[in-house]
């Protein structure tokens, strides 16, 4: 197998948040791979993850204009039992195994401090706590916390209820974490 040739390198714009690409003189029986790489470079791993893109158990992935990307997870309500229990778990790929700050995006209108569990690679439980905000759907605010992680691919989970978590307190919405 040959190595691969580069068809054509080229800078476009994002419009609509889409991107289109045509590659001249495709050829239906060839494989193709297309590259895209911010104008600014390439960061070293993907430091941000949106809540709306990770994997959601009984909550519901929502939008709000404040919201990083447009979208968010709410209604992550259920405590108490397996099956009322709800999550959220994002997949994060960091290069090197180290105690990394977590960011979290999030809205609390509920006028009191809310709190969710916090596990990663199925370890042990800790808590997060979300100070009050202006409102529900209304983003900006952030906390932070440390986070252990292995080198390669890890599983955060933040939750009301989990499977060996007997739940949060109050109610959060989650917008974003980012890892540096």
């Amino acid at each position: 197998m040959t190595a691969p040739t580069t068809v054509s390198t080229t800078t476009r714009t994002v419009s609509g948040g889409q991107l289109s690409v045509s590659v001249p003189n495709m050829s239906a029986t060839s494989a193709y791979q297309l590259v895209v790489e911010p104008v600014s470079g390439v960061p070293a791993y993907q430091q941000r993850y949106e809540a709306e893109n990770a994997s959601v158990f009984r909550a519901q992935r929502l939008t709000a204009s404040s919201a990083s990307g447009g979208g968010y997870v709410g209604r992550i309500d259920n405590s108490g039992t397996p099956r009322t229990d709800s999550y959220v778990d994002f997949v994060v790929n960091v290069p090197a195994a180290r105690a990394y700050t977590m960011t979290i995006g999030y809205a609390n209108g509920t006028g009191a401090t809310a709190t969710q569990g916090l596990a990663y690679n199925g370890g042990a439980w800790g808590t997060v706590s979300y100070p009050p905000t202006a409102g529900w759907g209304q983003f900006g605010a952030t906390v932070s916390t440390t986070v252990t992680l292995r080198a390669g691919y890890n599983v955060i989970r933040l939750a009301k209820g989990s499977p060996y978590f007997s739940g949060g307190t109050g109610y959060a919405e989650l917008d974003y974490i980012q890892l540096t």
